[in-house]
């Protein structure tokens, strides 16, 4: 064999041992992401805006008066821009314009922020999380779950995600969801709860204005009712179930076309004598406040938190008695 010879076999060996030990390399080395560290002077008690395409946002209150953004960024994230005017402070992942095969467009960002900031971040396809924050808080995600503590109102909407927040101190809330669960604990005053496909558990403090609607998923709250508070509650396909605090005083309109309605401390519900479906209207109490369900294929549970099943009976037995007090009502 001529020398030659000899030096091409062993370059095409060596070509293949190089190739075959790129195959070996982990991807996540060969998409080695960027390192994020920046950091900048902010209000006290300022905005801060967050905007991603892909990855995730972790989103921390500290005692600190600046921003700071850290993580890592895939190849095809062109930089991570930190600018401020004002009192408001804003993060924005720039992606590159043309994306090449097999590229990583994921930003990972820590974000640490002034404890009494108000912060809005709007997503595509990031999870979020959030804690130590006590301003009010506007979440948006396409695609992503937002999750995590809040210290003041809340503004979370998902089109595709799950919703996990807890809100203790809010006194306004809203959530909306296409295609997710809601999970809340939070606090009074008005709260806004919206679901087209999936089911939503809820726990709130006193309320004032409730309004609760799902198209395709079960509603499960336990509150408290103002004096003079509103609860609004329908669902297309779903149950509706309703613990309270305390006994609830004031008027009370339950509907349901196609489902049972249970209540476990006043009147029964009467059939319809013309179709299907049944229908509750009392008053409990001398309060002024009003509860409203209608549900067109779901079940309906009105219940006093801590009454069992023997002591609604009695209850209900004695209230019916109540010239005036307790009418159901059909339709």
């Amino acid at each position: 064999m001529s020398k030659a010879h000899s030096d091409i076999r062993c370059g095409g060996w060596a070509a293949a041992i190089c190739s075959a030990a790129a195959l070996a390399v982990p991807w996540s080395q060969v998409l080695a992401g960027k390192t994020i560290q920046e950091r900048r002077a902010a209000d006290a008690q300022g905005e801060v805006e967050i905007v991603n395409v892909s990855g995730t946002v972790e989103i921390d209150g500290w005692d600190r008066n600046e921003v700071e953004v850290t993580g890592t960024a895939g190849d095809n994230v062109e930089r991570v821009d930190v600018t401020g005017e004002g009192n408001r402070t804003s993060i924005h992942v720039v992606s590159r314009s043309v994306r090449s095969w097999g590229s990583d467009g994921e930003a990972r960002l820590v974000v640490h922020v002034p404890s009494r900031s108000a912060v809005t971040a709007t997503l595509v396809s990031a999870d979020c999380k959030v804690s130590g924050v006590l301003g009010d808080l506007k979440l948006q995600a396409v695609s992503g779950s937002l999750k995590g503590d809040a210290g003041g109102d809340v503004h979370a909407s998902t089109v595709s995600g799950d919703v996990r927040l807890t809100a203790r101190a809010a006194k306004a809330i809203e959530v909306k969801t296409i295609s997710g669960d809601i999970q809340l604990s939070g606090g009074g005053g008005e709260v806004d709860i919206t679901t087209v496909s999936g089911s939503a558990r809820i726990e709130l403090a006193q309320v004032s204005r409730s309004r609760l609607k799902s198209i395709s998923g079960d509603i499960t709250a336990a509150l408290a009712l103002a004096p003079d508070g509103q609860i609004e509650s329908e669902s297309v396909s779903g149950s509706i179930s309703l613990k309270f605090a305390g006994e609830p005083s004031g008027d009370f309109d339950v509907q349901s076309f196609s489902g049972d309605i249970k209540n476990c401390f006043g009147p029964k519900p009467a059939e319809s004598r013309y179709g299907p479906g049944s229908r509750l209207e009392f008053k409990n109490g001398d309060g002024h406040a009003r509860v409203r369900i209608n549900t067109k294929s779901g079940d309906v549970r009105l219940c006093v938190n801590g009454m069992n099943s023997a002591h609604a009976a009695t209850l209900s037995m004695a209230q019916n008695t109540r010239v005036g007090m307790m009418v159901p009502y059909v339709y």
